[in-house]
């Protein structure tokens, strides 16, 4: 079975044996536009990343943004689809919208926040049931029970711990992608403001980011589960 096949038939347990609502979201980072999956179309409309990928979760939408079609600049900065906003970068954005007490909180935040140094050309979405390409990594947005049994999953065949490393702002672009991609291992994040407010994230969703090589343990956890447990 080729790579490729294995998302695509991931993408399809992974929403049977959880019930998810949607789909999981294949994310991958373009270097030059000649790294655009074959068949991928670009994005209808401008919108946000946190967008892009509730299109793709919710709506089955396949595309590529580059920095054109990204609305918020945030996103695509630390993605590195384009430079980070000054007022990103130094955390005086966020100082200013109230999220942080003191500029140098702002500050110390925005320094350790996951970041792409290398530059990209675009960002592709696709449901993973559908995605024709290897992601960086596959996001899911989950109720909490949902949550726990993802985690249960990947810690399954060695045990381990999971460490959730978030803080409440760039959640569905630095938590859920950057991490992924940088450390490769799971993370996850509560969403941020403006992922709520933009995308609709409802209350009781959580958001995972996955490294597609955890996926096939992950299934095979959840088959295991479900015949010990219902």
């Amino acid at each position: 079975m080729s790579t490729i096949t294995s998302y695509k038939s991931a993408g399809k347990e992974l929403i049977e044996l959880l019930g998810l609502k949607g789909s999981p979201v294949a994310v991958k980072l373009a270097k030059t536009a000649a790294d655009v999956p074959a068949g991928i179309p670009k994005v209808a409309e401008k919108t946000r990343h946190c967008q892009f990928v509730q299109n793709a979760r919710l709506k089955g939408t396949k595309g590529f943004a580059t920095h054109e079609e990204h609305l918020c600049k945030g996103g695509a900065g630390v993605m590195g689809v384009e430079p980070l906003p000054e007022a990103v970068a130094t955390g005086s954005m966020y100082h200013k919208l109230g999220n942080f007490k003191t500029a140098e909180g702002a500050l110390e935040t925005v320094t350790a926040m996951p970041k792409n140094t290398e530059s990209y050309y675009a960002t592709v979405y696709a449901p993973l049931e559908a995605a024709q390409f290897e992601p960086d990594s596959v996001i899911v947005i989950a109720t909490p029970r949902q949550a726990l049994r993802i985690s249960q999953a990947y810690l399954h065949a060695s045990g381990g711990r999971i460490s959730g490393d978030f803080s409440g702002i760039q959640s569905i672009c630095a938590d859920a992608v950057v991490a992924v991609m940088q450390r490769g291992v799971l993370n996850m994040t509560l969403g941020c403001n403006g992922s709520r407010k933009n995308s609709g994230i409802a209350d009781d969703e959580v958001i995972i980011g996955l490294p597609p090589k955890a996926l096939p343990g992950i299934v095979e956890a959840l088959k295991t589960f479900k015949e010990k447990w219902g």
